[in-house]
């Protein structure tokens, strides 16, 4: 996986508008995950829609619900170009464009990291 291929991938999935669900600071990583491996990790809790459903979804600890969701979709865990990894402050999962640079989903687009949390990839 290039790293410019996930960068292509995240500003067609990232430039999209913030909503809770459908693209928000979890989903919208899961989705490039998704359009770069053909699998969504993120599957098993989709649906949930607005801010509460997502705070239910998650559960209080969102690094918990990300090592059981990575654990199910049998992802291995290290960082890669388009591997997921959590936000060093836990609360947004983030897509890897090289180890280094990782992808978030803000309210007004994407920004690019430095330093991210554990990671997963396929």
């Amino acid at each position: 996986m290039t790293p410019e291929k996930v960068l292509e991938t995240v500003e067609a999935v990232m430039l999209r508008p913030f909503e809770w669900g459908p693209c928000d600071c979890c989903s919208a990583a899961c989705d490039v995950f998704a359009r770069l491996w053909g699998f969504d990790p993120m599957g098993p809790v989709r649906g949930y829609v607005g801010a509460r459903d997502a705070a239910r979804v998650i559960g209080g600890d969102l690094g918990a619900l990300a090592n059981r969701l990575a654990a199910e979709a049998r992802l291995t865990p290290g960082h890669t170009s388009g591997g997921l990894a959590l936000s060093v402050d836990g609360r947004s999962l983030l897509i890897c464009i090289t180890p280094g640079q990782w992808a978030g989903k803000t309210r007004g687009g994407f920004a690019i990291l430095r330093a991210a949390d554990r990671g997963w990839h396929a």
